[in-house]
C-alpha cells in the first residue's frame, strides 16, 4: 500500500501546474473542492485567484419551473426544480426549491448565468405584485423588473431594454444595472431606428451581451454601454415564421457564438454557424442536424413540435425538448449520437421552453476561506 501511494505521489509530481489546472477544468465543481486536500501544493494552485479563473465549470443541468398545489386553496404554486445530466455527481446545491426565499406564492426561475440564477417571485399580498430575486452563494438582491439579464459573479450587470414605440416595440435605449456601484445607467439606443427583439433570443459573451432581432441582426452592447455594434445573419440563415419571426437560436460554446436555424425548404434539417472571426462578422456553416434521426419523425417544427433549450459551452452537444413526447434529450453533433436525459414532468405548452442550462461558478468555495 505504500509503494502504491509513493507511486501516485511521484506520478502526480511529475505533472506541470498548467497542466493539473487543465485536467482540473474538466471536472466537476465539487470534485474540484474535494482536491483542494490532495496537497498543500494543489490547494495552493485551486485557491489562487489567477488560478481559480482558469478552472471554469461546466453544464450541470437545467433549472424549470416546477408547478405544484397550494395545500390551503388548491391555488397553482410554482417553485424552481432542476434536472441534473451529471451522472453520480452530486447537485451543487441543497434544495433546488430554494425553501430559504419566504415570503412568496411562487418562485420562477426566469434567468440563470454563471451560477446566478434570477426569479420572478410573487407575493402573496398584494398577489399582483412580484419581486425579481436574484441568489448567489452570498446573499439575495432584490431588482426591479429587467427584461434581459446576464449576469458576471462575483459583480454581475442586469440589461433592460427599453421599448419606446408602444404599437410595434420598437427599441428606444438599454438600462444597465451594475452590482458593484448599486445604480442603474440609461443608455440611448445605438444600433438605428425601427429595431424589434425575438422573444427570449440573448447571449452574454466576453463582456458583451448579443440580441436578435426580427430582421435577422444581432445586436451586441458592453456591460458599460458605450460599445454598440450590429452583426447580420447571412441569406442562407434568415428563415422566418409568419408569427414568430426568425426560426433560430443564439448560444455560445467554446467561447463562440454560434447561431441554429432551420433550413427552407427542408424544415427536417437545422444548420449550425459559427462565428470564428468575430472581428469581421464572418459566419461559417459548421454541422447539419437532421431532426428526423433525432426525433424519428418528419416535418417537425423547429419550436412548434420541439424546441432547442441550450447549446454546452465545452462539447459539441445541443439540447432539445421534445413537446409531444415530453422528454428533454441531447445530440452529440460530432458522433450523432442521441441521448434521453429524462422524461419532463411537466408537459410543455410553449414554443420557448422555460429550462435554464446551469452552469455552477464556485469561485468563492474554491477560495481560501481560512
Amino acid at each position: 500500500m505504500d509503494g502504491c501511494k509513493k507511486s501516485a505521489t511521484s506520478a502526480g509530481a511529475d505533472l506541470t501546474d498548467d497542466l493539473i489546472v487543465e485536467i482540473l477544468s474538466r471536472l466537476p465543481a465539487k470534485s474540484i473542492c474535494r482536491f483542494k486536500c490532495v496537497s498543500r501544493h494543489w490547494y495552493g494552485l485551486i485557491t489562487h485567484p489567477e488560478r481559480r479563473k482558469k478552472i471554469p465549470q461546466t453544464l450541470s443541468g437545467f433549472f424549470h419551473p416546477s408547478y405544484r398545489l397550494w395545500l390551503d386553496n388548491e391555488d397553482l404554486k410554482v417553485l424552481p426544480g432542476f434536472v441534473g445530466i451529471m451522472e453520480s455527481e452530486e447537485l451543487p446545491f441543497l434544495d433546488s426549491s430554494l425553501p430559504f426565499v419566504t415570503g412568496y406564492r411562487s418562485i420562477i426561475p426566469k434567468v440563470c448565468s454563471n451560477g446566478l440564477l434570477f426569479c420572478l417571485c410573487w407575493k402573496v399580498a398584494p398577489r399582483d405584485e412580484a419581486d425579481f430575486v436574484s441568489q448567489t452563494q452570498a446573499a439575495f438582491l432584490c431588482i426591479t423588473f429587467s427584461a434581459l439579464t446576464r449576469p458576471s459573479p462575483p459583480h454581475f450587470h442586469v440589461f433592460e431594454v427599453i421599448h419606446g414605440d408602444e404599437d410595434y416595440g420598437y427599441i428606444d435605449g438599454v438600462n444597465i444595472y451594475s452590482s458593484e456601484t448599486g445604480t442603474w445607467s440609461y443608455k440611448g439606443n445605438g444600433w438605428g431606428d425601427e429595431l424589434q427583439l425575438v422573444k427570449s433570443r440573448d447571449v452574454f459573451l466576453n463582456g458583451v451581451m448579443h440580441l436578435l432581432t426580427y430582421d435577422f441582426k444581432i445586436l451586441t452592447v458592453d456591460t458599460q454601454g458605450k460599445k454598440w455594434r450590429t452583426i447580420p445573419l447571412l441569406e442562407t440563415m434568415c428563415v422566418s415564421c409568419m408569427w414568430r419571426g426568425p426560426v433560430a437560436f443564439i448560444g455560445q460554446s467554446h467561447g463562440l457564438l454560434h447561431c441554429i436555424n432551420m433550413r427552407y425548404p427542408d424544415f427536417s434539417k437545422l444548420s449550425v454557424w459559427i462565428l470564428e472571426d468575430y472581428d469581421s462578422g464572418e459566419w461559417i456553416l459548421k454541422y447539419s442536424i437532421s431532426t428526423s434521426h433525432i426525433f424519428g419523425e418528419k416535418n417537425l417544427r423547429f419550436e412548434e413540435d420541439y424546441a432547442l433549450i441550450a447549446i454546452h459551452p465545452e462539447c459539441n452537444l445541443v439540447y432539445f425538448a421534445w413537446q409531444y413526447e415530453d422528454k428533454l434529450m441531447s445530440y452529440d453533433m460530432e458522433r450523432g449520437e442521441i441521448c434521453v436525459i429524462c422524461d419532463i414532468k411537466e408537459h410543455l405548452y410553449d414554443p420557448f421552453v422555460p429550462y435554464l442550462p446551469y452552469i455552477p461558478f464556485l469561485s468563492d468555495s474554491l477560495a481560501d476561506q481560512g
